[in-house]
């Protein structure tokens, strides 16, 4: 195993954490996972995997969760019916294809997989056999379901749930200074200074270009995946404002991550934004005709759709505008699925769904199969099974009913859950696997996190963490 410097710098703040409590361990964890491109570790034994330092700091998020007060809950969170229970199974079950579909079905089928050449490293066309990315995917997966467990039991009482509120937020400003410093470096020749936190043992495109704009990355190897990040946290503050929680914050930061969104010019961004603005309109339309709805939503109903015609008019006004634009659209847009890259992800995915055909519907196994879509990627690694577990979990978490005790609690955990689903339409136009990545299991468990119950069971106020840990399990809410 190959350590890296800022590998060092995480386990040494992982450390404190231990020392400073849950608050600064969550906010730290939360910005942790904004560093795509980053490599804490180089793991030789497993043919030279990525350790990033989101899932180093983890380990030391789950040190802290065992601890008295917590230990009780993280197992509550995998228990039935819980949403956690699906995932737990959805888990365990690709574990399982991990180790034996590749062997069983060996040269049944053709898949694209990770593969190192001479040349490098490439997704190649081979027949099905066990692969490094069986052990590799199955980790990332596992450490999923242990962000899960981990964030649902530290986040189990109110003060918890604010803690992540706010540990995302600050990621929201985190992925507007990398952004910056992406473009800053960028302009100035100096990308190099960069190159601590771009160690990731694959291909880190910060230097493209897009109709002469640079595409911007921030801290993630490509646009796509910063796309997919920042269409996340774009949503989780929008949601807040829309339900009233702290405006005057989360009102500009959503404000600068959609500048951000489209600057990014990936098509990711500008799909994934379309489908989730139309999701959120209609979503408001429905609580305002069926239920109550905040001053917020009402209006965002009334001036979106003036402030795109507005923007609308502002463009087709000026003609150098207009046209930019246009071949913007043009090229990102109404012309990708003509591109060489669009038929080259059209074919993982064909062949990804003869996967599927070929295996009798049980699926090659965990990190056997590539697809460009996250729905093909589960039905070719996890077959039928899985995929139907994986639903169930995802349904479970959005549709969990909010019993909060308080509005601001409850705008929190409706913010998650929306997180997630723009997280789910990235993942539906660009997701090469089954992972949906560490924040969507982080905002899935904030989501479907019960309301703490009433104040004589709750986790006292007191300072962590010494109050916290004098609780047993059973004095905490489930």
């Amino acid at each position: 195993m190959t350590f890296e410097w800022i590998g060092l710098a995480a386990f040494i703040l992982g450390c404190v954490g231990l020392a400073a409590g849950r608050g600064f361990s969550l906010v730290l964890f939360l910005v942790s996972t904004l560093l795509g491109a980053a490599s804490a570790a180089i793991l030789t034994v497993i043919g030279g995997a990525n350790l990033p330092p989101a899932h180093l700091l983890l380990g030391f998020l789950f040190l802290l969760a065992l601890s008295s007060p917590w230990r009780g809950v993280m197992a509550e969170a995998i228990a039935w019916p819980r949403p956690g229970f699906w995932l737990f199974v959805t888990v365990a079950y690709g574990v399982v294809t991990a180790v034996f579909m590749p062997r069983l079905f060996a040269n049944a089928t053709y898949v694209y997989t990770f593969a190192r050449t001479d040349y490098g490293t490439g997704l190649l066309l081979v027949p099905l056999g066990p692969v490094s990315g069986n052990i590799t995917q199955t980790i990332y997966f596992v450490g999923d379901l242990l962000a899960y467990c981990v964030v649902t039991a530290l986040a189990c009482d109110d003060r918890g749930k604010i803690w992540v509120a706010k540990g995302l937020i600050v990621c929201g400003f985190a992925n507007l200074a990398f952004a910056g410093l992406d473009y800053l470096t960028f302009f100035t020749g100096t990308a190099d200074y960069l190159a601590f936190m771009r160690n990731a043992p694959y291909r880190i495109l910060d230097t493209a270009e897009v109709i002469g704009i640079k595409r911007l990355v921030g801290s993630f190897p490509e646009a796509s995946a910063f796309a997919g990040a920042t269409l996340c946290l774009f949503a989780f503050t929008l949601t807040l404002w829309l339900e009233g929680y702290r405006s005057r914050l989360v009102a500009p930061l959503a404000a600068l991550l959609l500048l951000a969104l489209v600057a990014s010019t990936s098509t990711t961004a500008y799909a994934g934004l379309a489908l989730y603005l139309a999701f959120v309109y209609a979503a408001s339309v429905l609580r305002l005709v069926f239920g109550t709805v905040t001053r917020m939503r009402v209006a965002f109903l009334i001036y979106a759709p003036v402030a795109f015609a507005l923007l609308g008019c502002i463009v087709a006004i000026d003609d150098r505008s207009a046209t930019f634009v246009g071949d913007a659209l043009q090229q990102l847009v109404f012309l990708k699925g003509a591109t060489a890259s669009a038929a080259e992800r059209a074919t993982w995915n064909a062949q990804a769904l003869t996967n599927f055909a070929e295996t009798y519907g049980l699926g090659v196994g965990i990190g056997s199969a590539r697809a460009s879509n996250v729905a093909v990627a589960v039905l070719a690694n996890l077959g039928i099974i899985g995929t139907i577990t994986y639903g169930l979990f995802l349904v479970n978490t959005l549709t969990m009913p909010a019993r909060d005790p308080a509005p601001h609690l409850h705008g929190i955990r409706q913010a998650a859950a929306s997180a997630c689903i723009a997280m789910i339409f990235a993942g539906l136009l660009a997701g090469t696997t089954i992972d949906l990545g560490l924040t969507f299991f982080i905002c899935a468990a904030l989501a479907a996190t019960p309301a703490a119950e009433p104040a004589s069971a709750r986790l006292p106020s007191a300072p962590e963490p010494e109050a916290e840990t004098r609780l047993t399990a059973s004095e905490v809410p489930a």
